[in-house]
């Protein structure tokens, strides 16, 4: 993959953060392993930061608040203006699964110019909701998109990939390095999944090395323009790419885990 620069910064599809990690759903497979991390939410103060500092070299064509549910955020219209104000991209897009969206402020519709709504088959959204949604995205000028979806990729393997051929092979044929960059306290990522996949799998793999640091590139390097594109244009696998089936899963049906019960 090449990218195009344009006065100096580069081209993308698209730019992501994870507003929070936690989710009221638990879906299995779920692509930032938000069932099995704490609860955290990003600082609206240091996310304008980071995108402050991206906004010299990169130019997404739109940048999308994610999770875990964006919707748990306790104050979304924050975070949403220090996005607008970095800059970085004229479209700002939301995804949920909803079940928040329905009742949030008139102050986060405003801010907003779309809307991804995951309609879970393993939890599906009310039909009223998606007409409220639907209504107030309408009085507010936001583009809504329901995806409907009833299965899901199998994205975390059993065990670590066991040959480098393998690792490679997942790499090459993964999307998710090309349409789901990520932005994550204070550093850039081609995908969504190494600032979370050591914290998952510590426990199993106590040897893991510090993949959120090695597999990202930090925002106050002095040479971010040339780091961030050979980092995007690389052909070389990332290390979380050993714990990673990328796009190369099997297709199974879309489920939720259990709750986790509490100690007694």
């Amino acid at each position: 993959m090449r990218y195009e620069l344009h006065d100096s910064r580069v081209l993308t599809w698209s730019l992501e953060t994870h507003v929070t990690t936690h989710c009221n759903l638990r879906c299995a497979q779920c692509c930032p392993l938000s069932p099995h991390l704490p609860a955290w939410a990003v600082s609206p103060q240091a996310l304008a930061e980071d995108l402050r500092r991206l906004s010299r070299v990169l130019k997404p064509n739109v940048f999308k608040l994610t999770g875990g549910e964006p919707f748990l955020h306790p104050d979304l219209p924050a975070v949403l203006d220090g996005v607008r104000a970095s800059g970085i991209t004229d479209q700002v897009s939301v995804t949920t699964n909803g079940f928040l969206a329905q009742s949030a402020p008139d102050a986060v519709y405003e801010r907003l110019d779309r809307m991804t709504l995951s309609f879970y088959t393993s939890a599906p959204l009310p039909e009223r909701s998606i007409a409220r949604i639907t209504e107030r995205c309408d009085q507010h000028g936001v583009h809504l998109t329901v995806k409907a979806i009833d299965r899901f990729q199998r994205i975390t393997p059993d065990a670590p990939l066991a040959s480098d051929a393998e690792v490679q092979d997942v790499f090459a044929k993964c999307w998710l390095k090309q349409r789901c960059h990520l932005v994550h306290q204070g550093r850039f990522y081609t995908c969504t999944r190494p600032p979370h996949v050591a914290t998952v799998l510590a426990a199993q793999h106590p040897h893991l090395p510090a993949l959120a640091r090695d597999d990202g590139v930090p925002l106050d390097d002095p040479d971010l323009l040339t780091r961030l594109l050979t980092y995007l244009e690389r052909d070389v696998p990332l290390a979380t790419c050993r714990h990673c089936l990328g796009s190369s899963g099997p297709w199974e049906p879309h489920a939720q885990l259990p709750r986790a019960r509490a100690a007694s």
